[in-house]
């Protein structure tokens, strides 16, 4: 297990690139933000823009994918209020019984910043069944949830003839996993690590068929050509597109963070996917499985943009990592109908034995220090 020689960004991460100096893609093309010519890439913006406009065929020049976070905060007002166009949000909800409180305010909240917005919410029996399926099979819960939070938009751009999209960062760019491009080009997005190609039948289940998981399954390549789909990464055309910076704009409209100690929620920022709980145990999951978690991502993010160095970084990672609170554990098993005990028998079976070892009180520890 190596990591990045400038953030901390381990070769663990799948579909991960690093450079032949040990630099992760990341670093490598944020050390480049400033030769940019950002003109030159507006110029590109309102042409993509243009093009929406001049092929739609309803009353919206383009739909945004929206949760009511950070990020679709700043991307919806953008591309209203900076790009002239008239936008439709689309968002996948979580059931009630699992979104917080802050979540349904964040999406109220954008709503209320003057947006016609479509809101989809998947049956939460074949949600929770779902999800369930995802974790015992794969070690993933949320491996149904992603497929139909990515799915939703593009389908619902398919139905209504609206083939402009705008989807936030580029997985490739922000984080360093392969997520179809280097560029704004998202057309290639449903076959990133998690989506697999936008396909959920290999988690359905006795009682659960095809006809249930219409918004998990993404538009095959066929229905987007059809409707001359074309999704954008709005984040690539803007400098400052990043967790910090949509936070502190968010916050000045409206957004609600979630309240906790990190040791609790494994996470340094309040302003981070604060919809739902149970994304405390997946970023868990990840630390298990591939030896880093949210606190890693941030602080990677944060060494690049000069919030952090890398000495720092690497102490709030190793205090906060992987942390998560046992009372997020009791809420997940109670939800997916599991014993505590099933749980950590899933867990522990796909914990990554070339990374972790136990130390002399039996505890796991990591066998690779951060200078690896």
């Amino acid at each position: 297990m190596k990591f990045c020689k400038k953030c901390v960004q381990p070769d663990t991460r799948p579909d991960v690139i690093f450079n032949e100096n040990g630099v992760c893609y990341p670093c490598e093309y944020h050390a480049t933000l400033d030769q940019i010519n950002w003109a030159d890439r507006i110029k590109e913006l309102l042409e993509i823009a243009k093009w929406g406009k001049e092929h739609c065929k309803s009353n919206y020049d383009c739909i945004v994918a929206v949760s009511g976070g950070k990020d679709s905060t700043r991307q919806s007002m953008y591309v209203r209020d900076e790009l002239g166009l008239r936008p439709l949000l689309v968002s996948c909800t979580y059931p009630p019984e699992q979104q917080t409180e802050v979540g349904a305010h964040n999406l109220a909240n954008l709503i209320q910043l003057g947006f016609d917005t479509i809101s989809i919410g998947p049956a939460p029996e074949t949600w929770k069944e779902l999800m369930k399926q995802g974790f015992l099979r794969f070690g993933n819960w949320c491996r149904s949830t992603e497929m139909a939070l990515y799915a939703v938009t593009p389908k619902v751009a398919v139905a209504y003839n609206i083939p402009l999209v705008f989807l936030g960062e580029n997985p490739s760019l922000t984080w360093g996993c392969y997520g179809g491009s280097l560029d704004g080009d998202g057309n290639k997005m449903k076959y990133n690590h998690t989506l697999g190609g936008g396909d959920p039948t290999p988690l359905l289940s006795e009682g659960i068929t095809k006809k249930d998981v219409f918004w998990y399954t993404y538009p095959s390549d066929h229905e987007m050509e059809r409707t001359n789909l074309r999704i954008v990464y709005l984040g690539y055309y803007i400098k400052d597109f990043n967790s910090y910076a949509n936070g502190e704009f968010a916050i000045k409209h409206g957004l609600w963070i979630r309240k906790g100690d990190p040791i609790d929620t494994g996470s340094l920022n309040g302003f981070d996917a604060c919809d739902e709980d149970f994304v405390i145990i997946n970023q868990m999951l990840k630390y298990v499985k591939f030896g880093f978690g949210k606190v890693n991502d941030q602080v990677c993010e944060a060494i690049r943009i000069g919030r952090l160095n890398r000495k720092e970084g690497i102490e709030l990672v190793k205090k906060y990592d992987g942390k998560c609170h046992h009372r997020y554990i009791e809420k997940l098993c109670q939800y997916m109908n599991i014993s505590e005990e099933e749980f950590w028998n899933v867990i522990e079976s796909y914990r990554n034995k070339d990374i972790w070892e136990r130390d002399e009180r039996g505890q796991w520890k990591m066998k690779f220090g951060y200078e690896s």
